[in-house]
């Protein structure tokens, strides 16, 4: 039985997903046109990246080639979908994986939908979205989204459309402004994290300069766990001040 056959037969039972062909068919070339549709930003070096990182296993012949199969396209996506919709960090998504693997579920967080005119129902699928889509997303008005863009709390591109991000963004700005909190007070927690992604990017910046393959997203992945860390402890922070206050 030759290597590629026994991977085939042996990679079904030990990886995630198990319904579709573990066969390996495809080049990394291929494998980036195959998911560039939905993720435009992807590139081969990411791929080899993420391999580097230990969240794909591609088939390797004895020359060295990597070849890919229908399930490794599909872990892809999964780790492209985890990274853009959720913002989660590698390491969190390689545990997710691990447990995908040994046949546990795996909570996933619900994406926003858009309904189009003709009634479907679609999700997503770039980085940018219109005002019209945000709107739609978010069910707040296009008045809200100007106010919300002059005060800093949003950036549109030259274009004007939207990092798909600011869908969160929004719901976030319209359940404080439901309690009570002026959108206006919000600029200062937009200032913070401008001034804290500051911080993390010149942390990472030796890691980008050092020109070999992979650092440009081996510094991005740093930079996505750093982001995590440091939104944990400003929840810590300001739960603290809050207790501090119940007790004055």
């Amino acid at each position: 039985m030759n290597a590629r056959k026994l991977r085939a037969e042996q990679t079904p039972q030990t990886s995630w997903p198990r319904d579709v062909s573990h066969e390996p068919r495809m080049t990394i070339g291929q494998v980036t046109e195959q998911v560039k549709t939905e993720f435009p930003a992807i590139t081969v070096s990411k791929i080899r990246f993420l391999e580097t990182e230990g969240l794909l296993s591609p088939y390797r012949s004895t020359t060295g080639y990597r070849k890919y199969s229908t399930a490794d396209v599909e872990r892809l996506r999964y780790i492209l979908t985890e990274q853009r919709d959720s913002y989660r960090p590698l390491r969190v998504i390689r545990d997710q994986l691990r447990a995908l693997d040994a046949g546990h579920e795996v909570e996933r967080v619900p994406t926003a939908r858009v309904v189009s005119d003709k009634g479907q129902t679609r999700l997503p699928s770039t980085d940018h979205i219109s005002v019209r889509q945000l709107c739609d997303l978010t069910g707040t008005s296009k008045d809200d989204v100007e106010e919300f863009t002059k005060l800093g709390l949003l950036s549109p591109d030259l274009g004007g459309y939207f990092p798909t991000r600011s869908i969160r963004i929004v719901q976030h700005i319209l359940t404080l402004r439901s309690e009570g909190i002026d959108p206006r007070n919000l600029r200062g927690v937009r200032q913070a994290a401008e001034r804290h992604a500051d911080i993390i990017d010149h942390s990472v910046s030796s890691i980008r300069a050092r020109g070999r393959s992979g650092d440009v997203e081996r510094a991005r992945a740093r930079s996505q766990e750093l982001a995590e860390v440091t939104g944990e402890l400003h929840r810590e922070f300001l739960r603290l001040s809050i207790d501090r206050l119940a007790e004055g």
